[in-house]
Formats: C-alpha cells, sequence, structure tokens
C-alpha cells in the first residue's frame, strides 16, 4: 500500500518503526481499536497531510482507511453517493464522471487526498465560493468512536435536520474525534463547460476588480488573488455552457480598471507549489474587505512567499520559504488584529509550538467535545 511522499518521509525519519495497519473492513477496523486501549492512535488515508495539526505527538500506531475504498451507493437521480473514506478524490470523481456528475472540492494534493481526509481536514480552495464548505457537502457519516464501537449521523438527503449536526463536526476534526469509514456525499452535474480568466497588473487595480466582479451581474465559481514570482495576478473561475460563459469572461474584461493584462488559462492551472525542505505552508483568514492590506503585509513581510486568497470568502493560503519566526508571530498579531487568523499547517514543531492557536471561549468547549468523543485521549492530534 503506497502512501504520500509527506508520510513517507516522516516515517523514514523515525529511530523506531511506527506500526502501520490497514483495515479492509469497519469490522477488522472497530476489533483494532478495542485492541489499542491505552495507546495513542494516528488515523490518516494516505498520509498527505497527516501532520497538520497544531501539534505533533509521538503516536504508537497509524490506522489507515485506504483499505476501505468501495463504493456502497450512487443515487445518481438524488445527486448523492455513499462511499467508503479511503476512496481517493481521483477513484471517486472517475465513478461519478460515469453518470455526469462530480463531488465539487478542489483539495491540496490531490493525487494522495483520500475522501475521509479531505472531510478530516475541511480542505477544500477556489470552488468553496460556489460549492460550499467541505460541511455543506456532506449530508451523513459513519465513524468507529475511540472505545471501537461504530456510529452513524446524518443521512443520504439533502435537508436533514435530526439532532446535532456531527458532520460538520468532524468536518476539520482531523481524526481526533474518532475515525470515518463511511461518507454520503451532497454531488453535482459536471459542467458543460470551465474556463478561467487570468489577469494581471497592479495588486489594488486586481483587489478593485475583485470587488466589481463579486457584485456583478457575473456567476464565478471561484476568484482568487494571487502573489507569486510572476507578480499579481487575479484568478476568475467560470463554469456553465460555453456560450454563457463567454458573455461573462466580456462583461468582466469589460469592468477592469486600465492597464491590466489578460489571457485565458487551463482551468486547474492555479501554479499551486509543491512542498519542498524549508518551506512552511499556512492557512489564513481576514475580512474580505481587509484583503488588499492582507496582501500588502505578505508583500512587505515575505516578498518571497507565494499566496492564494479567496476573494469571496477571505480565507487564504501561503507558501513561505525559509519563514522567520518573529515576522511569522507580526503576521499573525496583525491577522488576529483585524478579526482574522493565521495557522501553520506544515513547518517545524517549533514553529508550530510559537505559533500555536489560541482558542480563546471555544477552547472550553473544544475540550468538552474531546472528553465526550475519546475520553481516553486514543486519537491523535489533540488541539489543546
Amino acid at each position: 500500500m503506497a502512501f504520500s511522499p509527506a508520510l513517507a518521509t516522516f516515517l523514514s525519519s523515525q529511530a523506531a518503526p511506527i506500526p502501520i495497519q490497514t483495515p479492509s473492513t469497519v469490522a477488522e477496523l472497530a476489533r483494532l481499536l478495542k485492541e489499542c486501549q491505552g495507546q495513542k492512535v494516528l488515523p490518516l488515508g494516505q498520509g498527505s497531510k497527516w501532520g497538520w495539526a497544531p501539534r505533533l505527538e509521538a503516536v504508537d500506531l497509524i490506522l489507515s482507511t485506504r483499505g476501505l475504498c468501495r463504493l456502497i451507493d450512487h443515487a445518481a437521480a438524488d445527486l448523492t453517493a455513499t462511499v467508503e473514506a479511503g476512496m481517493t478524490l481521483a477513484e471517486l470523481q472517475a465513478i461519478l464522471a460515469e453518470r455526469g456528475q462530480w463531488w465539487p472540492v478542489d483539495p491540496l494534493y490531490p493525487d494522495w487526498a483520500t475522501v475521509g481526509g479531505i472531510i478530516a481536514t475541511a480542505d477544500t480552495g477556489s470552488l468553496r465560493w460556489r460549492y460550499g464548505s467541505i460541511g455543506d457537502l456532506v449530508l451523513g457519516i459513519t465513524w468507529v468512536r475511540a472505545d471501537g464501537e461504530v456510529a452513524k449521523a446524518g443521512g443520504r438527503v439533502v435537508k436533514n435536520v435530526a439532532g446535532y449536526n456531527l458532520t460538520r463536526l468532524f468536518a476539520g476534526s482531523l481524526g481526533s474525534l474518532g475515525i470515518l469509514t463511511q461518507v454520503t456525499l451532497r454531488l453535482y452535474p459536471l459542467p458543460a463547460a470551465q474556463a478561467t480568466l487570468l489577469a494581471a497588473g497592479a495588486l489594488p487595480d486586481l483587489e478593485t476588480l475583485a470587488r466589481q466582479v463579486l457584485s456583478a451581474p457575473v456567476s464565478p465559481v471561484g476568484v482568487d488573488l494571487w502573489l507569486g514570482a510572476g507578480g499579481s495576478q487575479l484568478w476568475i473561475h467560470f463554469h456553465g455552457s460555453e456560450r454563457g460563459i463567454a458573455h461573462q469572461m466580456t462583461q468582466v474584461q469589460q469592468l477592469a480598471p486600465a492597464g491590466l493584462s489578460w489571457q485565458e488559462a487551463r482551468p486547474g492551472a492555479l501554479p499551486l507549489p509543491s512542498p519542498r525542505l524549508g518551506m512552511v505552508l499556512a492557512k489564513f483568514g481576514c475580512l474580505p474587505s481587509q484583503s488588499l492590506a492582507t496582501l500588502e503585509q505578505f508583500q512587505s513581510l515575505f516578498p518571497n512567499a507565494q499566496v492564494q486568497l479567496h476573494r469571496g470568502c477571505g480565507l487564504g493560503r501561503a507558501w513561505i520559504p525559509q519563514a522567520e519566526k518573529g515576522s511569522l508571530l507580526q503576521l499573525q498579531r496583525y491577522l488576529q488584529a483585524a478579526g482574522g487568523f493565521l495557522v501553520l499547517l506544515e513547518a517545524p514543531a517549533d514553529l508550530k509550538t510559537a505559533l500555536a492557536p489560541d482558542f480563546g471561549p471555544t477552547a472550553t468547549l473544544m475540550h468538552k467535545l474531546k472528553q465526550q468523543f475519546d475520553p481516553a485521549g486514543i486519537f491523535s492530534p489533540r488541539f489543546l
């Protein structure tokens, strides 16, 4: 069973090998957990985002869901599918495409991402603006609890309001509450056509255009401000009919300030960097109205960084080479003072410790949830 390069690098650096189990049935997974009482277990899929937790802990066992990769049900007429959590995104999309459908997410490391891993990290990108967050796209879940018992929440219908919304609770939980084994997903028809319009120019002009696009009678599925080696850019993504997209792209160009250069880009061609030694990957958030000021802070503190900001919601990612602790702390304090946040996803342990997120009053609730779902503290990671 192949695992991601990120996990393989981590495992090879350990003085003592960490056992890995890849059960192929839920019953086998439940049995393994019952045998692991008193141990620390790290749940994952293929491990592309194994280290995203704020605090990294020593573990006794890695439990991978990659062996749970079957299609349970595809209710195409209802636009839902139920799959096992270890199925990769590529495997899922290939199955759904046969019926003209897809699950509209665009996570990092799509070649390695599993469905359960995407949900556990709540990882999606530009498409969030049109299709919603991971929590919006998951209708039901089945998971194995810390005591080895199987539990369920939600259902296979688009509107389900019975009980607590545990599906949203598990989105972004990083495996700290239980191991997802089966999920029911909300699907969409595959778009007839896709296109991306790319504008390059001065950052203030691009921010002006982004603001106008988001308030104009056009319907992009994503609007991204981008900082990189090539300067400042605005990426505007469209789904729909070829005729409708062409009309919207013409409208957008008519809104633009003078001095911008234009080109059409291949959909999905945003130049996201590959992970490499010494690079910090951070997730950040700001008020959409603070987008320009936030990106100017990145330019000032980290001129070599590559930054993607989803302009509609104010969430973003930053790839920072050789990041220095003082500058990261300065950026974190700036964002917090402006109502935002900065969290390090991939970084050395000392930097993660220095920039550990302050959950404020939410910490009490998070602690109670962890006690409720995992009282013995079996699952790694812990947030508090």
